[in-house]
């Protein structure tokens, strides 16, 4: 089961990632109907927005301390092949990585003033899409989970062990554990990638990051690809010449520890990162080629929602597409021939590539062909026709209207047998991309040859080198392109996208005696095109005969065409966004004593110019109910839409934004058993402003029963002077840190940490909103009537309300905040048997709710003379628990393993906390009855992964002589991880009441409770828990005309999860560094059907049923080599 934690609200996201500090359980048997069963009459439609197939991306927002970090540097690197895409946030900090294919990625995020943020995810077909919300702070550990339960996670321990930022009281002398070659190398799990603060986690709860660097990574100068692979190195060496020393002291460049005892091989001791690197030299080129690939033949077929499917064969069942995966990195001091031999400048250049088709895979319910023709005779009830109030003979439509005519070609023809998910739409889907890095490093000062590991080595360890002071200067240049196809569940309503970006920047860093300043300035930039089939091409609207929409060419495309009973018709929005981000920041690390003090600041300068199509096509609701045939496709075909919308404009907008931050923060060892850590963080973000003043809010009296449209640097009639921003700045942001860290015994660590994170993402997604309203925008929202019948032709009469602005956001619109509290225990059960327990709590503060003031239950108007629309607030609140317990074996006699298991329960009243789509309240003037679940609220959640290394090969029981069996069959690994949870929650609606329509909106209004959806039998005679009957239906029914529903926000528990990943590796080493790795691995190794997504809306035709389902098994075949 996917868990979907996107970027909406990104505070939501904080709250949520941290509940998904993981949740495993037990799920509900997903079972298919026994093949003798049938489906009965209850068939039905996808919900009323379309469930895409997987495709894999990485979504997030990249804010600082909750501060939205437009421009700022964002990448995923396969952790095998190496493969990089690149991008970069935009204006409202969110970002969008579309990737070649399933795999484990290190997702890097860099802006000024920080060191490099790294979150490891694992991207499968089963979990094809990450939201990777980094926080760069406390809350970005509770985001990682996000990624890790929306793409089930590996991490990848050799980038662990670079990332161990602000590490403090190990459990042992040393927690070899977490490096690479004695623990779990290819951890694959979910439980593996949990927050190193978050529950279930052996990694330091009061660890806790002001500056924004959460966690974060000392890469020793270097990106966390170029350090992996000097890691890989020196892993490589040591399997050869001994193991990783214990006891060595922190990973910091120039000061290293001593080296500790001899590790797991024979031979002498290993070393820290720090210090000679023995016959290792690092001043020589170093780098590595790697290729993967992903083919078709060796994949599962997808699974069947519609039996049918079964019947069919070739690419009608299973798409034909291919994945390669290319790249290679080297880094080397800068040598010329004849030329420049200067040890003392370092460069690192990278070029990855990939040249896929991305298999996508989607069921939807679409009319029949005799439907189409206008044979609705199988509708249970008598149709009117609303024009003339007469009943339509046999229910069959004989004068189909002409525009109704020219759109139905944009709706497939069923390619299934049935009338529910009827269209199963197979495609490979192409993307390309590049990436190109380079990296310049120059050292200054006697001796500066670059050295990343410093510090003395040996058998019983040895004293590190004494610190040295570090100055030098970096330069960094990457450039990204891409271009890929949009998925669509028809395929008349595919898209392109065309996304490049440039990012610059280079710094300075000085130490001195105990003073390291960082000075950095950035630069970036980011192009990005979306167009659908028809842009500049086709007025689709037109030639159809809707008048009324934009006849721009840069809007063209098929008009929104929502249905209750069958997927509706959305195309690919065009859009055109330039972004430009300065950033210039500044630390000080200043070391005195126990004491070490970390001050600084930085400030940003965000150009955003965008252009995009809001709606200017028109969107055309056909829902059956009030002024209407009986049947939403019957009046789709009369042409007779109940709602409509329009908003549109040919104006590019300019948008701008300010932000700075200042923070300080001590990490304190008060005793060799004992550390605090306290921090500060007081940061500004401005609301967005149009360099043009062409934004527009509603000035709204108290009670909400007048509003009047208001302009930057005006006042309204009710409150008053309005900002450039139109909505008032939020400018007392103080974070406080605080964190501990206490060795109670011998062998128990005890951590706690509590912080605070404030929500500045949503003036992004606030200030499209508000750009797009009247006068600078056309907008318009109709409901039809017997009066004044809307159709298809006419469906945006010119407006008769003084205001028809859709969107208002309250003037003293507060950020809202997340408090974070947790605590974990650390037991040392044997010298390789760790046992964690821990507790996990947020609470959010001033969340999101976004309300529609202007109806009443009846469907009228509150305020005459004003069309509906959204009103935006921060009243909402949410509440999570989490309590976990893990429990993880060190590799020892080739064996390592580790699980957890979390329990937690999250409640909240925001509209969109966690991600997915926004809701709006059901009813304004009760917004506690809005209180329920959170949509991420997964209560059992339980993950686990192993590994194995087979007895064959050196230092094994067999084959561990020289020789061709040696060399073809051992020194292979086994691992694997698996995940088992409860499913998430989901909400019983009505799609298309009166009520809804009415106002503007739709889906809002939840139904009644009559009995218990978990038990008896469904109506149709499926058992419960089967894709034709998850729940018992006739457990909800619809409420009275002008009533409320009474059923609970989230209260249905969806599929759970079952999947079991697997993979074999080897690596072939040579003298030196050179090595090559080979990997075969499988995701849903099994072949086990993941169901995602159930339809819960009472008057759609596949009420109950399940409407999505996961990739079944997909193998990967990967190399690399390394010099």
């Amino acid at each position: 089961m996917k868990i979907r934690c996107f970027h909406t609200a990104a505070l939501g996201n904080a709250v949520c990632l941290i509940a998904l500090l993981g949740t495993p359980a037990f799920c509900l048997p997903q079972t298919q109907a026994p093949s003798g069963e049938t489906t009965a009459r209850v068939d039905a439609p996808v919900s009323d927005s379309p469930n895409l197939a997987p495709q894999f991306l990485v979504r997030g927002m990249v804010k600082s301390a909750k501060t939205p970090l437009p421009g700022a540097a964002v990448s995923a690197s396969n952790t095998l092949t190496g493969k990089k895409v690149s991008s970069a946030t935009a204006i409202d900090g969110s970002f969008t990585l579309a990737l070649p294919s399933r795999g484990r990625y290190v997702i890097k995020i860099e802006q000024a003033a920080f060191a490099a943020i790294t979150k490891e995810v694992v991207i499968t077909p089963e979990t094809p899409q990450a939201a990777v919300d980094a926080d760069l702070m406390l809350a970005s550990r509770a985001q990682i989970l996000a990624a890790q339960q929306a793409a089930g996670t590996q991490q990848q321990i050799a980038t662990a062990l670079a990332n161990r930022g602000m590490q403090s009281l190990a459990v042992t002398e040393s927690d070899t554990g977490a490096v690479p070659g004695s623990g779990a190398a290819n951890d694959n799990s979910v439980a593996s990638g949990l927050p190193p603060n978050g529950a279930g986690s052996d990694a330091p709860t009061e660890s806790v990051s002001i500056t924004g660097a959460m966690g974060q990574a000392q890469n020793f100068g270097m990106n966390p690809d170029e350090l992996q692979d000097r890691i890989q190195e020196f892993r490589d060496r040591m399997q050869r010449e001994g193991g990783f020393g214990g006891g060595g002291g922190p990973l910091i460049l120039g000061a290293g520890g001593p080296g500790g005892g001899g590790g797991f091989a024979d031979g002498p001791g290993g070393f820290m990162l720090g210090g000679r690197a023995g016959r290792f030299n690092i001043n020589q080129p170093h780098g590595s080629i790697f290729y993967s690939t992903d083919n078709s033949i060796f994949d599962a077929a997808p699974y069947a929602l519609n039996s049918g499917t079964n019947l069919l064969r070739g690419p009608q069942q299973k798409p034909e597409y291919d994945q390669n995966r290319f790249g290679v990195t080297l880094g080397s001091p800068l040598h010329i021939p004849h030329l420049v031999k200067d040890d003392k400048t370092f460069v690192f250049l990278n070029w990855t590539g990939g040249r896929n088709q991305n298999p996508y895979d989607q069921f939807s319910t679409v009319p029949t062909l005799a439907e189409r023709q206008g044979n609705l005779s199988s509708f249970p009830t008598q149709l009117v026709d609303p024009r003339t109030n007469q009943p339509i003979p046999g229910n069959v439509v004989t004068n189909i209207d002409s525009a109704a005519q020219a759109l139905l070609p944009f709706i497939p023809l069923p390619n299934l047998p049935g009338t529910t998910r009827n269209f199963h739409f197979v495609t490979a889907l192409t993307q390309n991309n590049d990436q190109i890095a380079v990296r310049v490093i120059h050292n200054f000062g006697e001796g500066a040859t670059f050295m990343p590991f410093g510090g003395n080595a040996g058998g019983s360890g040895g004293r590190g080198g004494r610190r040295r002071a570090r100055n030098n200067i970096n330069f960094n240049l990457n450039y990204s392109d891409s271009q890929s196809q949009v998925s669509n569940p028809f395929p008349t309503l595919l898209g392109n996208t065309d996304t490049s970006g440039i990012n610059t920047g280079a710094g300075w860093i000085v130490s001195r005696n105990r003073l390291t300043n960082n000075l950095h300035f950035n630069y970036n930039r980011s192009h990005t095109q979306l167009s659908n089939l028809y842009q500049n091409k086709v007025n689709v609207a037109g030639m159809a005969g809707v008048t009324g929409t934009s006849q721009d060419p840069f809007d063209y495309g098929v008009p929104v065409l929502s249905f209750t009973s069958f997927q509706s018709a959305r195309d690919t929005g065009a859009t055109l966004s330039n972004n430009q981000t300065f950033s210039w920041s500044d630390s000080v690390i200043w070391r005195l004593g126990n004491h070490n003090l970390r001050l600084g600041g930085d400030f940003r300068r965000i150009y955003n110019d965008l252009r995009t199509e809001q709606n200017g096509r028109g969107s055309f609701t056909f829902s059956g109910t009030g002024f209407t045939s009986g049947f939403d496709f019957a009046d789709f075909l009369l042409g007779l839409p109940q709602l409509t919308s329009i908003q549109g404009g040919t104006t590019t907008y300019e948008f701008r934004q300010n932000s700075w931050d200042l923070f300080v923060q001590d990490d304190w060892r008060a005793t060799g058993n004992l550390s605090f850590n306290f921090g500060l963080r007081c940061e500004y973000v401005s609301p967005f402003s149009e360099a043009n003043n062409r934004l527009v809010n509603l000035d709204i009296n108290p009670t909400i029963t007048a509003v009047s449209p208001v302009f930057p640097g005006t006042s309204g009639p009710f409150t008053g002077g309005f900002p450039i921003t139109v909505v008032q700045p939020d400018r007392n942001n103080f974070a406080p840190r605080v964190g501990i860290a206490w060795k109670a015994a011998k062998k128990t660590v005890l951590r706690a940490g509590y912080g605070i994170n404030y929500n500045t993402g949503q003036y992004g997604s606030i200030v499209q909103n508000l750009a797009f309203q009247p006068p600078f925008a056309f907008t318009s929202t109709n409901v039809t009537s017997a009066a004044s019948p809307l159709t298809l032709e006419n469906g945006f009469p010119p407006p008769t309300a003084a205001v028809t602005n859709n969107f208002a956001v309250d003037r003293n619109y507060k950020l809202g905040y997340v408090q974070i509290w947790n605590v974990d225990i650390q037991k040392e059960l044997t010298p390789s048997l760790l046992l964690n327990i821990g507790y996990n709590g947020a609470k959010g503060t001033a969340l999101d709710i976004e309300r529609a003031p202007n109806r009443l239950p009846d469907g009228g108007l509150r305020i005459a003379g004003v069309q509906p629309f959204i009103l935006e607030t921060s009243q909402g609140d949410s509440i999570l628990h989490a309590g976990s317990v893990r429990i993880r074996k060190r590799l020892r006699h080739g064996i390592s393993a580790q699980g957890t298991y979390v329990f937690s329960k999250s409640i909240d009243n925001a509209s969109s906390i966690g991600g997915g789509a926004v809701v709006v309240a059901q009813n304004d003037q009760d917004l506690a009855a809005e209180r329920g679940l959170s949509s991420f609220d997964q209560r059992h959640r339980f993950t686990g992964n192993f590994l194995y290394e087979l007895p064959f090969g050196t230092g094994k029981k067999w084959l561990n002589n020289q020789g061709a069996m040696k060399e073809v069959f051992g020194d292979w690994q086994w691992s694997g991880d698996f995940t088992i949870a409860s499913g998430l929650p989901f909400t019983p609606r009505i799609l298309g009441a009166l009520s809804d329509i009415s106002q503007g909106v739709n889906g809002t209004l939840r139904a009644n409770v009559v009995g218990d959806p978990t038990a008896g039998t469904c109506p149709n005679g499926f058992a419960i828990g089967t894709i034709n009957c998850w729940f018992n239906t006739a457990a909800f029914v619809q409420p009275a005309s002008g009533q409320f529903g009474d059923a609970q926000r989230n209260s249905i528990r969806g599929p759970g999860q079952l999947i079991f990943d697997m993979s074999v590796s080897k690596t072939l080493l040579a003298k030196d560094t050179r090595a090559l790795e080979l990997r075969i691995g499988a995701n849903n190794v099994f072949n086990r059907p993941q169901f995602t997504t159930i339809d819960t809306a009472l008057n759609s035709l596949t009420y109950g049923q399940v409407i999505s389902a996961g990739a079944m098994r997909r193998v990967t075949l990967s190399a690399r080599f390394r010099f």
